[in-house]
């Protein structure tokens, strides 16, 4: 069970009510369609269930969560009521950030009697901080992830379509240890490269195509991320040059990082560069976010970001530029952030690979 002192110190309330499958796993590291989780300040936990997680839910109890099943005829709200009235709660922090508006509608009707707080904000920032287990599996999502794009290498050619690329990428994910997905495999070649988040088509890749490939895993519930483009026989002369700034952008912001760093400076450093060789314009979305349960979390480096890069939290650095009617290039490395340094986490070479 993830320590809650930090978020009820942010939230001041008397008690946390905890809707979303995400924020469910995170706090208790168990995965489950449905269940309500009520966190208090005094540090007592409650996941309440249904028949079909109840008993896969008892395991919960050896970190101190109390399981509770419903009760025939009775809903899992009136059971938080329940809770609520037993320990004297009188504030109630939800999460504004997950709800629908029919959820927020719902809730807010049936505890109109507490005083209801958005804490969303607080659970995010919370999130941002990953502990030891959380970064092992990062780890490991990102070792299968590396070496997914080592044994795509040996399939790309050309005639193959960017949806077998796409294919064969998530099979050698799940063939090297990977749960499921991280995100929707990006796969762009030739004229596509310059989409930054182009589906997978049945475009057939031509001799001097760049490929794109931007993907993850999932392991143990935590993403993984990275970019490569590599090309398939030799790019033309703007191509080779467009890579050559891209791959200067993202090692002068690797470089640069370090724990305490702001998010808009990190970006600054990348930014500059593709600005000084002229593709200003062709650099259209932020350097980087964070991941975790969810592939995109904060901190974030942008131009505007407000974010301090700290200690145990992540970041990607995925610089790219992209001409329309040209192709572009993405190169992304996973950073985590420590006191004494930035760990790179992507292991995959970055030099430009010709096929």
């Amino acid at each position: 069970m993830k320590q809650t002192d930090k978020l009820f110190e942010l939230a001041q309330t008397d008690a946390a009510l905890i809707v979303s499958e995400k924020n469910r796993m995170y706090f208790t590291g168990f995965a489950s369609t449905f269940g309500y989780l009520v966190l208090f300040g005094n540090g007592k936990n409650v996941f309440i269930t249904d028949p079909r997680y109840y008993e896969m839910a008892q395991s919960l109890q050896d970190d101190g969560i109390e399981v509770v099943q419903i009760a025939n005829g009775t809903s899992a709200i009136d059971t938080v009521k329940g809770l609520f009235e037993e320990y004297s709660v009188k504030s109630v922090g939800y999460e504004d950030t997950e709800l629908t508006v029919s959820e927020f509608h719902a809730i807010k009707s049936e505890l109109s009697e507490y005083k209801l707080v958005p804490i969303g904000k607080h659970i995010n920032f919370v999130r941002s901080f990953k502990d030891e287990t959380e970064i092992s599996y990062i780890k490991r999502a990102q070792a299968i992830t590396d070496a997914a794009f080592t044994d795509i290498l040996k399939v790309i050619k050309p005639g193959i379509t960017e949806k077998d690329i796409a294919v064969e990428l998530e099979y050698l994910m799940a063939k090297n240890g990977a749960e499921g997905l991280a995100f929707e495999t990006i796969i762009a070649s030739g004229v596509n490269s310059s989409k930054p988040h182009a589906h997978p088509t049945d475009k057939i890749v031509e001799n001097g195509d760049p490929v794109t490939m931007d993907f993850g895993a999932r392991y143990h519930g935590y993403c993984s991320d990275m970019t490569r483009t590599v090309f398939v026989g030799d790019p033309s002369d703007e191509l080779h040059k467009i890579y050559n700034v891209v791959l200067l952008a993202q090692k002068m912001g690797i470089n640069n990082a370090y724990c305490g760093i702001g998010g808009k400076e990190l970006d600054s450093f990348c930014r500059e560069v593709i600005k000084s060789n002229g593709y200003e314009n062709y650099f259209t979305h932020s350097t980087g976010h964070s991941l975790g349960i969810d592939i995109h979390e904060m901190p974030s480096a942008s131009m505007r970001s407000t974010d301090v890069l700290q200690a145990n939290q992540l970041i990607t650095c995925e610089p790219g530029i992209y001409i329309p009617g040209v192709g572009g290039v993405r190169i992304e490395d996973l950073l985590l952030i420590q006191e004494d340094g930035v760990i790179d986490l992507t292991t995959s070479d970055k030099n430009i690979i010709i096929l």
